[in-house]
């Protein structure tokens, strides 16, 4: 009888232990977005580009039309980013900057140049244009709710910055042994807007997939002719710059 109560007793003892340590397993501590992080993204990115050519002093005197066309450029991108998050029940709100380099160029030509009656010039010369973002950055606020504890979905706006080199050339040959080519490469001021999912894997080590959609304004110029044989005539040039970027990023949770 007493063995029969000591098994008892251990028996028991067991089941109470069991059942107190499995919850303990199961509710495993939360993942908390509270805090700094760094982190390191590569991507890539598609540029829209619309080039305007306007003829100075006006179409009537030079004796072409204005002109304006769209071209596509891409590349690969990738740098830094840090940041801060805080996390108020399943919402995160935080602040983000980040710095890339970025390959996204692209160039296009036009031809023929029409003459102010629509028709061709003759031996057709050619409209030319190039633009490239050489590298840049963003600073940006975040607002996301966590679907689970450790699954962000948040969407991301705020200040955009970049080198973009642009240029274009009016080119009348071989009517004309003359063009017109100009260049601007400049750092811009613009906006980024986006979204994103992020994954916390570890406790300090997360992974996103972001979306951004950058506007870098535009830019203008006016070119002289290589050789002067009207000194009154000029071509103004403005561009016009919009990029999609899609990038992977891991980051590392302080």
């Amino acid at each position: 009888m007493k063995l029969f109560s000591i098994r008892s007793l251990l028996l028991l003892g067991f089941v109470l232990l069991s059942a107190q340590s499995a919850p303990a397993a199961d509710n495993k501590p939360a993942f908390d977005w509270t805090g700094p992080y760094v982190g390191l993204h590569l991507g890539g990115g598609w540029a829209n580009g619309d080039t305007n050519s306007f003829p100075l002093p006006n179409a009537e005197t030079f004796g072409i039309l204005p002109a304006g066309w769209s071209q596509q450029s891409s590349g690969v991108i990738g740098g830094l980013q840090a940041g801060y998050n805080y996390q108020m029940g399943c919402w995160v709100a935080g602040v983000e900057t980040d710095f890339s380099g970025s390959g996204i160029s692209g160039t296009k030509t036009v031809s023929p140049i029409l003459r102010n009656d629509s028709t061709p010039l003759p031996g057709g010369g050619a409209l030319t244009s190039r633009e490239a973002i050489d590298w840049f950055g963003t600073l940006r606020l975040r607002l996301g709710y966590t679907v689970t504890d450790s699954l962000l979905f948040y969407g991301t706006g705020g200040l955009a910055y970049g080198n973009v080199s642009t240029s274009a050339n009016t080119d009348l040959r071989p009517l004309l042994p003359i063009d017109y080519p100009s260049s601007v490469s400049r750092t811009t001021v613009g906006w980024a807007a986006g979204a994103g999912v992020e994954y916390a894997f570890s406790k300090c080590w997360t992974l996103r997939v972001e979306y951004l959609y950058i506007d870098m304004g535009s830019r203008s110029a006016v070119a002289n002719p290589n050789m002067v044989l009207d000194p009154a005539t000029r071509v103004g040039y403005k561009w016009q710059l919009t990029d999609n970027i899609v990038s992977l990023g891991v980051n590392f949770k302080f």
